[in-house]
């Protein structure tokens, strides 16, 4: 599933009594934690990841409760750069599985979720590790007399 699918979708309560739609996605690291919904008067509620089902164009749910203080609320449109400051593009969707997310799409790219750091901007590290090893091998060097 796509986050752009779940965006503004219909969301109600098993029993129809508390309606609205889906506002944000609420994740801590790469797992969906929850939806943030609000109902007709746009009084948010949160309804856990664990007890919304999908189906079709609506969502239902049976658990709320409340949001991860420690977690964050995924957006589209997020400027993407490299950790070497190179502008990468934009995020326009991210792709799920189950409650896992598991990329990051920018146009026709696709990047591993877990190599983004998100915020207001999200920046994408290096998978090159080849840095990394100089600077240790450096250090171990200078440390060493070598």
């Amino acid at each position: 599933m796509k986050a752009s699918q779940i965006f503004c979708m219909q969301i109600a309560s098993e029993d129809k009594k508390k309606r609205g739609y889906i506002l944000a996605i609420s994740c801590v690291k790469d797992m969906v934690e929850g939806y943030i919904c609000c109902d007709e008067r746009e009084n948010e509620f949160f309804s856990e990841s664990a007890g919304t089902k999908f189906s079709g164009d609506a969502a239902t749910f049976s658990v709320t409760g409340k949001e991860n203080k420690k977690g964050y609320r995924l957006k589209l449109g997020v400027p993407l750069y490299s950790d070497a400051g190179k502008f990468l593009g934009y995020i326009d969707d991210f792709t799920f599985k189950g409650n896992r997310i598991v990329f990051a799409h920018s146009g026709k790219r696709k990047f591993t979720f877990n190599r983004l750091v998100l915020n207001d901007v999200a920046i994408l590290k290096s998978d090159d590790r080849s840095a990394e090893i100089a600077a240790k091998d450096m250090f171990i060097g200078a440390i060493c007399g070598a």
